[in-house]
């Protein structure tokens, strides 16, 4: 009678293949798009120079003008974002709108660049269109395949698809994990098919903490879209412009909170909703916990401070919701970390290639 250990590595094999073919385009997908968006921001920047190199003309517009300009001539908002203020005096800034959709389908992110010296809009477009920003439009195919609220959901599953593929290559594998975690797993290539698959061994080995986190924090990310609530669409009805002076309540927010670096505002677009400042407190230490993860809350028709939120105070679950944010991008590191990002998001892509590959071989097809 075979063993229980035996029956279970049997199982494992044979679901562990299955899940490779049926799910295997999909790793390779969001394992090149998850790479390519790693450098994201600095790949947008040399791609769109014209945007981030303009010449100084005369006295900046205010980021608040701004905002209302933008705000009238793009109605029908869900929510409005200045995205980033301007690195420099040469550098424009940028808007993210979120547009109420029509179709559960529907992108709703949409871009505006604006000339902070003449209030020209230089480049707009919404995410779901491969021109003019591939970038943002590879963003939409990684979190959602450009199908919108049905697409979050199907990319939350295949990120749990990816977590039981990883456990059952980790019970097919589990007596050869030190070997190669040693460098003592040696490479076979006696054959095509004994080569590859002592690559796809010692790849998996090496790249399973590092997938385990990427597909359960990409799962996580996209976790609320199991909820009925989410497929909701918002209903239509007239954009709400606040009273606040935006670029007021910045000036208000540095002086109040010495060392604030402000990054971004989220500007409502309904009643009864406060203007949120993100950006980074002083206080704040732990690289997973840089950026836009704290935030001052001011009343959208006064202006006063409603409150201010200091990521290191808040409890637990709400820091490791940023937390997962950052182990899932990489965005909490330097250079030298995106490249380890980028290495290690193609090994998706290998495994599920190499997989499929040795599973139509055992077969003989």
């Amino acid at each position: 009678m075979m063993d229980w250990k035996k029956r279970i590595t049997k199982i494992s094999f044979k679901l562990h293949g299955w899940l490779g073919l049926m799910a295997g385009v999909f790793f390779l997908l969001y394992g090149l798009s998850g790479s390519l968006l790693v450098f994201r921001h600095e790949l947008d920047r040399y791609f769109n120079p014209e945007l981030h190199r303009l010449v100084p003309r005369g006295k900046k517009i205010s980021a608040d003008e701004l905002y209302r300009m933008v705000l009238h001539t793009h109605p029908n908002l869900k929510k409005l974002v200045l995205h980033d203020f301007p690195r420099n005096k040469y550098d424009s800034y940028e808007f993210m709108l979120y547009k109420r959709q029509q179709k559960l389908t529907d992108n709703y992110l949409y871009y505006v660049f604006v000339n902070p010296y003449s209030g020209k809009i230089l480049k707009e477009g919404g995410y779901n269109e491969f021109s003019p920003s591939f970038i943002r439009w590879i963003y939409t195919l990684h979190y959602s395949l450009q199908l919108g609220i049905p697409g979050m959901l199907l990319t939350a599953i295949i990120g749990l698809v990816m977590l039981l593929s990883l456990i059952t290559g980790t019970i097919i594998y589990r007596k050869h994990f030190w070997e190669a975690l040693r460098f003592k797993a040696g490479l076979n290539f006696k054959s095509r098919r004994t080569g590859i698959s002592s690559l796809h061994r010692i790849i998996g080995v090496w790249a399973l903490l590092f997938n385990m986190l990427l597909f359960f924090t990409g799962f996580w990310m996209l976790r609320e879209y199991f909820s009925p609530a989410m497929w909701s669409l918002p209903k239509q009805q007239a954009t709400f412009e606040v009273h606040a002076n935006i670029d007021t309540l910045v000036t208000l927010a540095c002086k109040t909170v010495p060392g604030f670096e402000p990054i971004a505002v989220n500007i409502p677009t309904v009643k009864n909703a406060d203007i949120l400042l993100r950006g980074h407190m002083p206080q704040t230490t732990n690289v997973l916990l840089q950026g836009k993860a704290s935030s001052i809350a001011f009343d959208a028709c006064t202006g006063k401070i409603k409150n201010r939120k200091v990521i290191d105070e808040q409890d637990m679950e709400e820091r490791f919701e940023y937390i997962d944010y950052q182990l899932h991008t990489g965005a909490f590191g330097g250079a030298v970390l995106k490249w380890v990002y980028v290495i290690f998001g193609f090994t998706p892509g290998f495994l599920s290639v190499s997989g499929a590959w040795l599973w139509l071989k055992r077969k003989k097809l």
